[in-house]
């Protein structure tokens, strides 16, 4: 009869060993609560004018066609 008990014993560990385990992991993900927005990255200076690669490539059709680029909306309540 003992095996058997040592058999119920090692069981019963492992099962609050997975309990403790998953109770532990769910604290550690729901810990930090919302997450603060990252900060924007700094902007990036260069210290002179764009320099294209194809001084040709903005031909007069090219800036008579040109559409502004998609830019973000601004904050709600603002």
């Amino acid at each position: 009869m003992i095996p058997r008990r040592r058999t119920v014993v090692v069981v019963a560990l492992a099962v609050a060993a997975v309990a403790l385990g998953a109770a532990a992991v769910a604290g550690l993900l729901d810990a930090g609560g919302p997450a603060a927005p990252a900060e924007p990255p700094a902007p990036e200076v260069a210290g002179g004018p764009a320099v294209h690669t194809d001084p040709g490539y903005w031909t007069e059709d090219r800036l008579r066609g040109a559409e502004p680029a998609p830019m973000p909306a601004p904050p709600e309540g603002r």
